[in-house]
């Protein structure tokens, strides 16, 4: 048997040279192509798309935090590497003496300085697929996790450990992420705890789960705040009231169903919808390319919490947003080549960003006055 291994092993090492020294050339015209690259501080994440229209003319997209630019320019394929050739007044610079080297028909590795991203092949039947698949699976999973314990165990407690070198191999910079990935974790693994244990009967346990919450929005209106523009601060607003209409904390716990669902009573599907729209407008202008991704895995919560397991809101969105970062951080090439962009420009994003503060202002209206007349 080893010696098979190895005759394998030699042979397929012996078919892969000859195939990775040969390029394959790849026809550009009228595909469309995108992807991701983490921004320095203040930026968010920068959202590429090129669509090369012909032979030698291609489209690009910029968007990142409160800018929108989109260019013509030229380009010419030599061997692997695509050139795009740049006029003196272009504003997008990002692709002027960078390296753009095709390492296979869907993929570009882009190399500029020290930032380091792929450009991947977009195809809309597949990004179809990649929703409606990772919708269904997100929603699977979070079933899953809220019938059986040891599967939510081995996932969350051991997963993020154990794929720590994986993740840090893929070149993942931007403080935010991890920081998000992690947050969310801890919150699956606190909730495990109050639903299987003692700790479930502990006021400061059920605060604790309360503030996970309050916390992840906190660094997110962080993030928003300091981007500076408008809609970002109408929307760090909407944040905020978010959070200070967080109510009924001592009322979490873990039900007496068999599934020891944990529950939060006082969670109003009112300020589930004002979440959602807070959540979605803050990916749509810090990480536009992500936004419509975001928007599957709020609705990959909020679905079985309305219409499933009513009151498992907050479990259901711990359980599908780690799940959804830790499949980013293990194949982020994968997700990247799916993302759907969305129509972004200054007056869409100011709109996106007064819907926010309206409809988490009204719930907070509506709390509040509610409050006064049950005084």
């Amino acid at each position: 048997m080893k010696r098979l291994i190895i005759v394998l092993i030699l042979v397929s090492f012996g078919l892969s040279v000859p195939l990775m020294a040969q390029y394959t050339p790849v026809e550009f015209k009228e595909t469309t192509w995108q992807g991701v690259m983490d921004g320095d501080p203040g930026e968010g994440a920068l959202f590429f798309r090129l669509e090369f229209e012909n032979s030698d003319t291609v489209k690009i997209t910029k968007q990142f935090a409160g800018q929108n630019h989109c260019e013509r320019h030229e380009y010419r394929v030599t061997d692997s590497i695509l050139t795009i050739t740049y006029a003196d007044e272009s504003v997008i610079t990002n692709f002027r003496d960078a390296s753009l080297t095709i390492t296979d028909r869907n993929t570009i590795l882009y190399k500029k300085g020290n930032k380091i991203f792929h450009i991947n092949r977009w195809s809309s039947v597949e990004t179809a697929l990649f929703w409606i698949g990772m919708l269904i699976a997100l929603i699977i999973l979070n079933e899953l996790f809220r019938r059986y314990k040891w599967p939510t165990i081995v996932f969350y407690f051991l997963l993020p450990v154990v794929l720590i070198p994986l993740w840090s191999s893929h070149g993942v910079t931007y403080w935010f992420k991890w920081v998000k990935l992690y947050s969310v974790v801890f919150a699956c693994i606190w909730f495990t705890l109050i639903r299987y244990t003692k700790l479930g009967n502990k006021n400061y346990a059920k605060f604790i789960a309360a503030a996970f919450l309050a916390v992840n929005i906190m660094e997110a209106v962080m993030q928003d705040f300091s981007m500076g523009f408008w809609a970002n601060i109408l929307n760090a607003i909407g944040g905020i009231l978010s959070i200070i209409t967080l109510s009924g904390y001592k009322h979490i716990n873990a039900d007496n169903s068999k599934y020891k669902d944990m529950i939060w009573p006082a969670m109003t599907v009112f300020w589930i919808i004002a979440y959602d729209i807070w959540n979605f407008v803050f990916v749509y202008l810090n990480f536009p390319g992500s936004a419509a991704n975001q928007f599957l895995v709020l609705l990959s919560c909020t679905i079985p919490s309305l219409f499933i397991k009513k009151g498992t809101w907050l479990q259901a969105r711990a359980f599908t947003l780690a799940a959804w970062f830790m499949l980013y951080f293990t194949v982020p090439l994968f997700i990247e080549s799916h993302l759907v962009p969305l129509p972004r420009t200054d007056v869409l994003m100011f709109i996106a960003g007064f819907i926010s503060f309206a409809a988490n202002g009204a719930y907070a209206i509506v709390h509040f006055r509610k409050k006064l007349i049950n005084r």
